[in-house]
């Protein structure tokens, strides 16, 4: 159960992993990863503080072996492993070891899970680490004595830190924690009510192979004379613990919001969130064979009695999984109309095991064939959306072909005027790199920044006049940029890389 679903993620996470390119976001990456290491700390005062901790990791790789693309997004894919192993430890604690097994499985299987895996950025540790603090909520929910609590709490502390210092947004889990917690210390004080608990069946699962007693709901319950641990000190433990670990994160969450201009390309969400959100379960066919899974497994487990159905849907899944799938995306959602918009995929990514576990369950409900073969399904309804995601514009921004193209055509002493792709220069060392960025006043480590600072257009236009042949890089098909009107540029070559235009532009009309 707990070596499998981790092994066969890392295969996916390997396989193709250097086929897409990089994209914008990833050459971000490689902008703060080439710097010296005090340079990279004096930018992050400036930008991108909140992903500081993962560029200090990046960093370090790059260092140890290069900027290949194997070696800067072989962190997310580990990563995807390690959720994988924690996907499984939770299904098996929480329905059975069947029940982690399949769920973990699940996860490897995910198209989304293959995308970020395949990412050099921060999202896939925030999925790691999202799912290992939860797997740790659960160990102290369930811990007795009280000493054995309080570590797995610390713990939990720890690893809430650490999913606020490489993705800020993931610290919203704690609300769906909250909602867990709650949810345990209300059943608690039902069962606990005439001073005795409520008897239930055992059950043995992986790391508990005497069983449990479980309630009907499913959460533990055992002792003499009452529940142990009594339900206030669970809630202020799991309280102290979560204020404690966004504490140590704050520091990242105030330079963040004083660097919150950076997020200014988010928009209101609009009607793409609820298609960013089910983009969580895969192509739609995918997402209709996960519900349908989930939907089966418990109609199976009810038509057995309710005993199966306490067995396979215990309510500790339910407390767990639906807080945290449903309330981070509600979060991000309202802030985004009331407060600044924040809301897209990858920052509700984390919310991924969730929907892992709730089809983990569903196919162990089903029984060993029905749910082997559900799983294959489920599979291979994704196998498109990987095939296309691991192609060289799998990322969506082909940005090798672009630099290769311009090494290709370039000539010496050819500028660049780069239209939101400041960054792209970085990714490659075959062309942009090469070219005269004429309209830049500080490089990216001399102002420590990702980019760089720019000068103004006046300045920029009386360059011009010096270059016989300047390449203009954009985002999409746009009007040629106001800084070459008058300037007697003719636009002799176009090419295109996925959603990079590229314009060729020379006084002499000629290439």
């Amino acid at each position: 159960m707990l070596a499998l679903p981790p092994v066969v993620t890392l295969v996916i996470m390997l396989w193709g992993i250097t086929g897409p390119s990089y994209w914008r976001d990833e050459a971000a990456t490689m902008s703060a990863a080439q710097r010296p290491l005090g340079n990279l700390f004096r930018t992050l005062g400036n930008i991108d503080a909140v992903h500081g901790a993962y560029y200090v990791i990046i960093w370090v790789m790059v260092r140890l072996d290069g900027t290949g693309e194997l070696v800067t997004r072989l962190p997310s894919a580990v990563a995807m492993a390690v959720a994988a192993a924690a996907v499984a430890a939770l299904g098996g604690r929480l329905v059975s070891p069947r029940a982690g097994l399949a769920a973990g499985l699940v996860f490897a299987v995910l198209p989304v899970v293959s995308w970020y895996g395949q990412d050099a950025r921060p999202y896939a540790m925030a999925v790691a680490l999202a799912a290992v603090a939860s797997y740790l909520l659960i160990r102290a929910l369930d811990a007795e004595p009280e000493g054995s609590r309080v570590r797995w709490l610390t713990g939990y502390a720890a690893c809430l830190a650490a999913l606020g210092f490489i993705d800020i947004f993931g610290l919203v889990l704690i609300v769906a924690h909250a909602v867990t917690v709650a949810i345990r210390c209300l059943h608690e004080a039902g069962v606990g009510r005439d001073g005795q608990p409520e008897a239930g069946p055992r059950r043995a699962y992986a790391g508990d192979p005497g069983g449990s007693r479980l309630s009907p709901s499913g959460w533990r319950a055992g002792g003499s004379g009452g529940v142990v641990p009594p339900r206030q000190a669970l809630a202020l433990g799991w309280l102290a613990a979560a204020v404690a670990g966004a504490v140590v994160a704050s520091p990242v969450l105030a330079l963040g919001y004083t660097q919150r201009g950076t997020n200014a390309w988010l928009g209101l969400p609009g009607n793409g969130a609820l298609r960013q959100f089910t983009g969580l379960f895969g192509p739609t066919t995918m997402l209709i064979a996960v519900v349908v899974v989930i939907a089966g497994g418990i109609v199976v487990s009810a038509a057995f009695g309710p005993r199966r159905l306490r067995l396979s849907w215990p309510g500790s899944l339910p407390a767990l999984c639906l807080p945290w799938l449903i309330l981070p995306p509600l979060i991000l959602l309202a802030g985004s109309y009331l407060v600044t918009p924040m809301y897209t995929q990858r920052y509700i990514l984390f919310c991924v095991p969730a929907i892992a576990l709730l089809a983990g369950a569903g196919l162990a409900a089903l029984g060993w064939v029905a749910g082997a073969v559900a799983l294959v399904v489920i599979g291979v309804l994704g196998i498109p959306s990987q095939q296309h995601d691991r192609g060289a514009d799998g990322h969506g921004d082909n940005v090798r072909q672009a630099d290769r193209i311009v090494a290709e055509y370039m000539r010496p002493g050819d500028a660049v005027l780069e239209y939101k792709a400041e960054n792209f220069a970085q990714a490659y060392p075959y062309g942009i790199r090469k070219l005269n960025p004429v309209a830049q006043a500080k490089s990216p480590i001399k102002s420590a920044t990702l980019v760089g600072t720019f000068l103004p257009q006046s300045v920029v236009r009386q360059r011009l006049t010096h270059v016989a042949r300047v390449w203009v890089i954009e985002y999409g098909r746009t009007t040629p940029l106001v800084v070459l009107d008058g300037l007697h540029f003719r636009l002799v070559r176009t090419w295109r890389a996925s959603d990079i235009w590229l314009y060729l532009y020379t006084q002499s009309g000629d290439y």
